[in-house]
């Protein structure tokens, strides 16, 4: 009777250990980065359309409002400073932004 357990425990020892040999782990290729950043573009009609697709059009200092009213203000550099305290610089392109 010995012989059976043992042969069972020994076919149950090489079944499961070809089921841990075929697992597979995903690794990616490519690690995201560190920061993602979204741009403002330059609408060439006197705007920009924001990352999300929006429209706004800008003021005689080169600020416009967000659709939740927040200003955004140009400063004396060119870059614009969001209300959240980011700055977003020129792209040096096509007249619009990189925003962090």
């Amino acid at each position: 009777m010995s012989n059976i357990f043992r042969a069972a425990a020994l076919g149950l020892a090489a079944l499961s250990a070809g089921c841990a040999g075929s697992s597979r782990v995903a690794v990616p290729t490519q690690a995201p980065t560190a920061t993602a950043s979204k741009h403002i573009a330059n609408d060439g009609a006197g705007g920009f359309v924001l990352p999300d697709g929006t429209r706004v059009a800008t003021d005689a200092t080169g600020g416009f409002t967000l659709p939740n009213g927040s200003y955004v203000r140009r400063d004396a550099s060119g870059a614009l400073n969001l209300p959240n305290g980011a700055r977003c610089l020129p792209d040096g392109r096509s007249g619009g932004y990189n925003c962090p």
